[in-house]
């Protein structure tokens, strides 16, 4: 009914090779295969039709055309039977095409997902690192303005020096506690 004794697909010689080569091409066409196992469901698409048409003509000669009586039910059964089966090969060849689809293109969107939020994370460290850089060049910006400040009020305002002194010390501070502190260990 459908295969040689090797398991290939043939043709009858009373079928019509151009008309299975544009049911084929048809599939082709439609589900643009782009891997080796999307031209393989395709093309068991095509052959799966193809019989299940080909046990629809099967039936037919079952029938007698002036009353629409069924001559030979055993064959009819056995031909519907075929017809099911290649309509459901060519649905299950259908559907897991449609599922390997579905599949890679939601890989593909979870690529692409990650790849933006790689990004995104990327962009919020750098723009993390530039805000302590600008932080930090301010506080460098402002240590600049008070040692400035300080050394221009020592010149002007008397007695500046012993003000400055006895307020840091109230603080607990020494007069370069700015400046990192460097320890010295004896060796």
């Amino acid at each position: 009914m459908a295969r040689h004794g090797n398991g290939t697909f043939t043709l009858l010689t009373t079928e019509d090779p151009v008309g299975f080569e544009a049911l084929t091409q048809s599939l082709l066409d439609e589900h643009q295969a782009t891997t080796p196992t999307e031209l393989i469901l395709i093309h068991s698409m095509a052959e799966s039709l193809w019989l299940a048409q080909r046990a629809q003509r099967l039936q037919d000669t079952c029938i007698d055309p002036a009353t629409g009586d069924i001559k030979d039910e055993k064959k009819f059964s056995l031909y519907l039977r075929y017809q099911t089966t290649h309509t459901r090969a060519f649905h299950k060849s259908l559907n897991d095409l449609t599922k390997l689809r579905s599949e890679r293109r939601k890989a593909n969107i979870g690529f692409e997902a990650q790849k933006h939020q790689t990004a995104r994370h990327e962009m919020a460290k750098i723009t993390h690192q530039i805000e302590l850089f600008a932080k930090d060049m301010k506080a460098q910006s402002d240590l600049t303005d008070l040692v400035i400040a300080t050394t221009q009020a020592t010149r002007d305002i008397p007695g500046f020096e012993a003000k400055y002194m006895a307020e840091l010390e109230k603080r607990g501070l020494d007069k370069e506690w700015w400046q990192p502190q460097t320890t010295t260990q004896a060796a």
